[in-house]
């Protein structure tokens, strides 16, 4: 299993959240910014440069705002949700 390590200390907004996982899964350029995209390239595959099976861990979550904290949370619980077993997407988060 490939893990793929974001530290969250410096972000301080949901696009600061969304830009450092799609760099770290190697998205293309023109990746769309939601949770919808997320959902598409990291569950079904064939768009990022690093495709399923992978743990994302986060850490340094202790100071997040509390709106990045709520997008990062939503968006880890809806990978949860809908994540394939052949497609499998976990997320670990640390403060």
């Amino acid at each position: 299993m490939r893990f793929i390590e974001l530290d969250a200390s410096k972000w301080r907004t949901v696009l600061d959240f969304y830009n450092a996982l799609l760099a770290a899964l190697g998205a293309p350029n023109w990746h769309g910014r939601n949770l919808n995209a997320l959902v598409d390239s990291m569950i079904f595959g064939g768009i990022n440069a690093i495709d399923p099976p992978y743990t994302v861990r986060i850490v340094g979550t202790a100071h997040l705002p509390s709106e990045l904290k709520s997008e990062v949370d939503y968006t880890v619980d809806t990978i949860r949700k809908v994540r394939r077993s052949d497609a499998y997407v976990e997320f670990q988060i640390e403060l």
